[in-house]
């Protein structure tokens, strides 16, 4: 009432306030109707035909470095060429428009008009009747046809040949269509600029980054690394349900697969907002990926490629196929691991091509075992050096003789590739007596040597990351007293029969003999670490020197061992090939017996095991060549190779450094 009483007095300016207002709430109240009562069908109908879409933003891997910080795998950029079908509706529907039959009417005049002569008729023309099927067919063809087109200029201005198939297109705009559909992956640095010169606007055509793996140094420690396979699946604590899946990969050997978790991140989500026709509308992150971690291996890479070029060095006919590793002996640590033939896991990236594919499945090659783990092997004379530490713990009198013939007969004869002569342990080690070691295992009994033997976990798996590893094989104890024989023994005692080891196992081996009879759980993996170095976050330290067992021999057989080893080298044994000036090598050479079904010979495993220096041990290295001569002719004069590098390395002579190899 108030508001009425000041009304009728005589006062205009608040009459015309009062107007003004009374006549904005009028505005908004019919803004309100309007928006309400009017538009809201509208409204509900844009709810209806517009839905989201959740795509799968795959995480960025992390590297795997090594020792030194050197990466061995990484991610790059990827460029790829995209077309965006959904910004091509117009055209869509302007091509439709004129593929679309038509046919001419022609519509007569009166007769009294044809009479004299006033007119000759209408023509119009009128679209044809289609049904559902030819609709449907000429909608593809007209899509297809705009698609087509661009795909050509394109094509035109990259100088490069573009196949867009049918089937192709079609997938893609079925099940895909809120996504760009990839044309041309991974081009060139001149495409790129070529690219971006030539197409200075180009309508529905977009320059996209990926990221992709890729493995700087080729086939260096390709069977240590692994490689990676298209897996685009949600990991465990991902969202599992996702319209679409971005292309990510995942590791299937070596350290890509065993520290998959760690190296593979935390995929994000995105939301695409598309209409009924599955048109893209707006999109927006939801969640960011979060990145993998980085994994730091024990490999010294100027090591790890030493030793690959001393394997394909190999004196044997055609391609070289074995492995070396080389072991820091006090700390487990696993400086090298080469196997041969190998393998380019870029080739994996994004598919292998059909020669690829040939070559990684050649049954005679098998380029894609690791000889170093996952191969059994007979490990021939160089089990020697632990039939020698089980005779002397038994109470074998090193310096007492005996004599070879050439040839002992326990069964069936056992030929000596050593010369006929009075040997000793030194001697017999040297020149790797059978007769001797024959002759002296047997009497210290397999179950002195298996005692042995079971210390050093052979036959066991040394619980590796890889996905890559056999145990081995050894004599049982139930087997031995059930069904062993004299013969038995005495083939265990040159290193074959029931006996088979991988060149890993045998550096554990090496490296208990030359620390004084700690056997070490070999180690690969040194850390993992964020790859954002301010992120603050700890790294996950693996530790260092894990005994897993003691040898239980006394230091005085040891010394007694590794001085006969010594003397092999040195002293015009059978690894005198191995000799390197400036740094004191222990080693036995060791040649085993391929036999087939029929128990005939067709093949030869050669080995040579190795520690330096004598003094004081550091380095174990061990060869194995398939196919060989013999131990002191094939793999003695690669380990000569191997030692040298590492005495590169120790004097600072390697060129290479952190900061030139990133």
């Amino acid at each position: 009432m108030l508001i009425f009483d000041q009304l009728k007095k005589n006062d205009p300016p608040l009459r015309w306030l009062t107007l003004g207002v009374l006549g904005g709430m009028g505005v908004l109240l019919a803004g309100l109707w309007w928006v309400q009562i009017v538009l809201s069908r509208d409204y509900q109908a844009n709810l209806e035909i517009q839905s989201f879409r959740t795509v799968r933003l795959p995480a960025v891997r992390g590297k795997i470095l090594d020792r030194n910080g050197v990466v061995l795998a990484e991610n790059q950029p990827s460029y790829n060429i995209s077309l965006y079908l959904d910004e091509l509706r117009d055209q869509f529907r302007a091509e439709y428009t004129r593929l679309r039959p038509v046919k001419v009417i022609t519509n007569s005049p009166a007769p009294w008009k044809r009479w004299l002569g006033l007119g000759s008729g209408r023509v119009k023309t009128q679209y044809v009747t289609l049904n559902k099927e030819q609709i449907a067919a000429l909608t593809w063809q007209a899509r297809y046809a705009v698609a087509t087109g661009v795909v050509q200029e394109i094509s035109q201005r990259l100088q490069q040949p573009l196949a867009f198939d049918f089937d192709q297109f079609t997938n893609h705009y079925a099940k895909r269509l809120a996504l760009p559909c990839p044309l041309v992956k991974n081009i060139s640095p001149a495409q790129i600029a070529r690219f971006e010169e030539q197409l200075i606007n180009p309508v529905s055509v977009d320059l996209e980054m990926q990221s992709c793996r890729f493995y700087p140094h080729q086939t260096t420690a390709a069977h240590l690394l692994g490689h990676l396979r298209y897996d685009d699946r949600s990991i465990e604590g991902e969202n599992a349900f996702f319209y679409y899946r971005l292309p990510d990969y995942s590791g299937v050997l070596g350290i890509e697969a065993g520290y998959e978790k760690e190296l593979h991140g935390r995929a994000g989500v995105k939301s695409v907002l598309v209409n009924n026709l599955g048109y893209r509308q707006a999109e927006n992150i939801w969640s960011p990926a979060e990145p993998g971690r980085n994994v730091v291996l024990t490999i010294d890479l100027h090591i790890q490629q030493a030793a690959e070029q001393a394997l394909q060095g190999a004196r044997v006919d055609g391609t070289p196929r074995g492995a070396v590793v080389v072991m820091d002996v006090h700390t487990g640590d696993v400086l090298a691991m080469a196997s041969a033939p190998a393998f380019n896991p870029n080739s994996f990236i994004p598919g292998l091509s059909l020669s690829d594919n040939q070559r990684l499945n050649d049954p005679d090659l098998r380029p894609r075992i690791n000889r170093a783990t996952q191969e059994n092997y007979a490990p021939g004379s160089i089990f020697k050096t632990v039939i020698g530490l089980a005779c002397l713990e038994a109470g074998l009198d090193a310096k007492a003789t005996i004599y070879n013939p050439g040839v002992i007969y326990v069964g069936r004869p056992f030929h000596d590739l050593a010369p006929p002569g009075i040997y000793d342990f030194r001697l017999a080690i040297m020149h790797s007596s059978n007769t001797y070691f024959i002759t002296n295992g047997m009497k210290a009994g397999i179950t002195n040597i298996l005692k042995l033997a079971h210390r050093l976990h052979l036959g066991e798996r040394m619980c590796l990351p890889t996905r890559q590893e056999t145990p081995g094989a050894l004599p049982g104890w139930k087997q031995v007293h059930s069904r062993w024989s004299t013969g038995d023994t005495a083939l265990i005692c040159i290193g074959q029969g029931y006996l088979a080891v991988t060149p890993l196992q045998m550096a554990v081996m090496t490296s208990a003999l030359a620390n004084g009879g700690k056997v070490l759980w070999p180690r690969l993996v040194d850390r993992i670490e964020s790859q954002d170095p301010a992120s603050g976050d700890p790294p996950a330290v693996f530790p260092e020197g894990r005994v897993r067992d003691e040898l239980g021999v006394s230091r005085h057989n040891l010394e007694i061992l590794q001085h006969a080893m010594l003397d092999e080298v040195e002293d015009a044994g059978t690894g005198w090939r191995a000799v390197v000036p400036g740094l004191r090598i222990c080693g036995k050479t060791g040649t085993a017996q391929v036999m087939n079904s029929q128990n005939q010979v067709i093949d030869h495993t050669t080995w040579f095991i190795s520690f330096a220096p004598y003094e004081q041990p550091h380095y174990a290295v061990v060869v194995m060549v398939e196919r060989g001569v013999l131990g002191g002719v094939t793999c003695a004069p690669i380990a000569a190779k191997i030692y040298e590098a590492i005495l590169e390395s120790e004097r600072g002579r390697t060129p290479r450094t952190l900061a030139q190899a990133q």
